[in-house]
């Protein structure tokens, strides 16, 4: 057995190079990845900019109402700087963290500070930010337990940390019919496995225990059209549609549960350090 890097429980061979905790659900790599993710240059712009846009700006208006004085705000995994735009854009003192060199270089490009340490050796100041936003980024870290203790550390009493992750719940699932092959008539590849995959209660657990309060979780709407091409034969406008009728029923079975069923392709997490 090997000991959860979340929570500290006993985790079991699941699939073929994935464990998983009996205790919190957190399912991750036995050998992990941590270079650049590699995009062709005409996808880079909408995954990290035009096919989140309404997301930035969702994750915007509930920070804005939440903490209406604005104040510092710290992106972890900034990338080009498209987030801390918006946000600046609004009134908020945007900052990011970024550990691609390149991408990062964009984001300072346009002014912004960006720092290019994991935010737990970032050596920011404690309690300077009242907002930390996540972007698919804990399933991309060495340490996310780490990370989001850092995060709590980081935030003022009453700051906010808002996060969108992939569902792990529906990925492992996906993962799993492709495969039995159903998806290689289509050439589409609708699961993502990072290093960490994380249910919903991986991430009630992992804030709880870094000290958030008021952890509330939700389906995320999917990203706009089909930035990554995993819908391969189905093509970018019949991949949206699908995805969008898809967060639907994910949300009707929300719904249905009294918000305890979890079967979106991604969550939105809000959390409050006290």
């Amino acid at each position: 057995m090997t000991a959860c890097p979340v929570c500290g429980g006993s985790s079991a061979v699941y699939l073929p190079g994935l464990l998983k905790c009996s205790a919190c659900g957190l399912t991750y790599k036995t050998e992990r990845y941590f270079g650049s993710p590699a995009y062709a240059p005409e996808l880079e712009a909408g995954i990290y900019g035009a096919a989140k846009g309404q997301l930035f700006a969702e994750a915007l208006d509930f920070l804005d109402k939440a903490l209406p004085g604005r104040g510092r705000l710290l992106d972890i995994g900034c990338a080009g700087g498209e987030l801390l735009q918006a946000a600046a854009a609004r009134g908020w003192k945007a900052e990011g963290i970024e550990l691609d060199a390149a991408l990062a270089l964009k984001a300072v490009a346009q002014g912004f500070e960006v720092h290019s340490r994991p935010v737990e050796e970032a050596l920011l100041d404690s309690g300077a930010y009242q907002a930390v936003t996540v972007f698919e980024v804990f399933c991309l870290m060495d340490k996310p337990a780490a990370a989001a203790a850092e995060a709590f550390r980081l935030l003022a009493p009453g700051g906010m940390i808002y996060i969108r992750e992939f569902n792990a719940s529906f990925h492992l699932f996906m993962a799993g019919l492709e495969r039995r092959g159903l998806f290689k008539l289509l050439g589409a590849s609708p699961a993502v496995l990072h290093n960490f995959n994380f249910s919903a209660e991986t991430l009630r657990v992992m804030l709880g225990r870094a000290g958030f309060t008021d952890v509330r979780i939700r389906n995320s709407r999917p990203t706009a059209g089909d930035p990554y091409r995993t819908g391969g034969r189905l093509g970018g406008f019949l991949t949206a549609g699908l995805k969008v009728l898809y967060y639907w029923l994910a949300q009707a079975l929300w719904f249905l549960t009294f918000g305890r069923a979890f079967f979106g392709s991604t969550l939105i997490v809000t959390a409050r350090k006290p």
